[in-house]
């Protein structure tokens, strides 16, 4: 299981930061390898939808959502699957007094299951790592966009 981090700061508040990640009609614009998205039963614990990227249909479900916090979804195209976790704090300000920006902190974990050799391989993917980085900056970009 390979893992990827990147942390950024956004020009906004939780509330405004949350709302945009919680709202899948954004996620083709910023989420990694969703060209788009479909049959979403609702943004909460054990809700489920379907995306596709290249044509190829996978089928994604949220773990954890603990507003204005945390959003946990896990996706999966045939044998892959990869976790990302979204982690909200207020920031801004004297000592984050004001809370009148965000920052963000993404982990995409690769659950491949390929054995070590696999492990070893996706552990260095500098794909993936650039996937996290472009998926923070659309992200950051879109929030401060609206």
């Amino acid at each position: 299981m390979a893992k990827f981090e990147r942390e950024v700061e956004i020009d906004a508040q939780v509330d405004k930061v949350w709302q945009v990640l919680t709202n899948t009609a954004y996620w083709p614009q910023w989420f990694p390898g969703i060209d788009s998205i479909a049959n979403v039963s609702a943004v909460q614990v054990g809700g489920t939808f379907e995306w596709v990227d290249d044509g190829k249909t996978g089928t994604g479900e949220f773990l954890e959502v603990d507003p204005h916090k945390k959003l946990v979804v896990l996706t999966r195209m045939g044998n892959d699957k990869d976790k990302h976790s979204f982690e909200l704090r207020p920031t801004g300000g004297f000592l984050g007094l004001a809370a009148d920006e965000c920052k963000l902190e993404y982990k995409l974990d690769n659950l491949s299951g390929a054995g070590i050799l696999g492990n070893f391989i996706t552990g260095g993917n500098p794909k993936d790592a650039l996937r996290v980085k472009k998926a923070t900056t659309a992200l950051r970009k879109l929030v401060e966009s609206l």
